[in-house]
């Protein structure tokens, strides 16, 4: 028996303030999103952005801020201090500069040990941030504006990776591995392997104690996903849940505000700048229903799979979604044990969503053998 999770829901907000782009760079402070940067390369022409702008959540809406001091694009960012921190990028080799939203102003910190780091996400935890090339990783500590190598990571991690911070630990995806950073006992851990399909170019969040990655591309840049994956620290496991209902993209920006999960621009060919939040839970009681009362099982399956709706007296549609996101079977079934014949898809992982009155309760990952 699988236990379930609640899909959550996407919100589709106001559009990023400026044009739309991809590798851009953001990051949140306790009230406040920020996004900017990044690059739009069609034509064979290729544009550098260095503005900088500020979402509020309250009044969903964008300010322009300061401008970064150059233009860049596959920045790093990270918050400490309640202030964005970017750098590295195509355009700097290690120079970091703070932005202070009240001054709006944009100062050199000292410069990132690494040559050129690029392509990725930092990640903040403790009041410290973290950057990481390769397979080496910095430290950088506001207090004494000065970086630490700590210990080095067991894989060397490519360009186009992304990852998230949870409880005191950071946690970086590179293609299907997973991998915490432990900065109390300098230490990391392989956890579970992500069991979706991209396999870079996404981008990552947290919020509730739980990392989202977010679309990106499948083995290479021309073929996307919008596939959103949630990661447990406590029970080390995966769940499929609600996709992306915009359109599928690599090289989006992400971050938290508020145990919201926000995700905007990036680029399938057409950079876009649409700006979206995510919200894991909007019925906790719901949750709670769906928990005690709602199963599926065996999983893996073969021939069929038995759904339970135990006390319940309300009809629930069911859809089988491939991993690329097509859905090639759905119905119907209110009875307290139904059984759904699987013999005639095709062998392999199935995302199995389930709706009641039209939305989303929850959703998981199924394989048919």
């Amino acid at each position: 028996t699988l236990s379930t999770s609640l899909a959550g829901d996407w919100i589709q907000k106001a559009s990023f303030g400026g044009v739309g782009r991809h590798r851009a760079s953001g990051c949140a402070t306790a009230n406040k999103g920020y996004m900017g940067l990044g690059h739009m390369n069609g034509s064979g022409v290729n544009i550098n952005y260095n503005d900088w702008w500020e979402y509020d959540p309250a009044s969903n809406s964008w300010t322009q801020k300061a401008n970064y001091p150059v233009g860049n694009y596959a920045a790093i960012s990270f918050t400490v201090d309640d202030q964005p921190h970017v750098g590295g990028g195509v355009t700097l080799v290690g120079q970091f500069y703070r932005f202070n939203p009240q001054a709006n102003t944009w100062t050199a910190i000292a410069p990132c040990p690494f040559f050129d780091p690029t392509d990725s996400q930092g990640f903040s935890v403790n009041n410290k941030g973290y950057v990481y090339k390769n397979n080496q990783l910095a430290e950088y500590d506001p207090q004494i504006n000065s970086w630490t190598l700590k210990a080095n990571a067991p894989v060397s991690f490519t360009n186009w990776t992304c990852c998230f911070a949870i409880e005191g630990s950071g946690f970086i995806k590179q293609g299907g591995l997973l991998f915490e950073f432990k900065p109390a006992e300098n230490t990391w851990i392989q956890r579970a392997n992500f069991p979706g399909v991209t396999t870079g170019g996404s981008s990552g969040f947290a919020i509730n104690q739980q990392g989202y990655v977010t679309c990106g591309y499948v083995g290479g840049l021309s073929i996307l996903t919008d596939q959103v994956w949630s990661f447990s620290p406590g029970s080390n496991t995966w769940t499929a849940v609600e996709v992306f209902p915009g359109t599928s993209r690599r090289f989006p920006v992400a971050f938290a505000i508020h145990n919201k999960g926000y995700f905007g621009t990036g680029t399938n060919g057409v950079n876009f700048n649409d700006f979206w939040q995510y919200n894991p839970v909007d019925d906790v009681s719901d949750l709670s229903e769906l928990d005690a009362q709602v199963s599926f099982f065996p999983n893996p399956a073969s021939d069929f799979v038995k759904l339970q709706l135990s006390g319940m007296q309300q009809e629930l549609k069911y859809e089988f979604i491939t991993l690329s996101g097509q859905i090639l079977l759905a119905g119907s079934f209110s009875s307290d044990n139904a059984l759904i014949d699987v013999k005639h898809l095709p062998r392999g992982s199935y995302i199995l969503r389930f709706r009641k009155d039209g939305a989303i309760l929850f959703s998981d990952q199924i394989l048919l053998l």
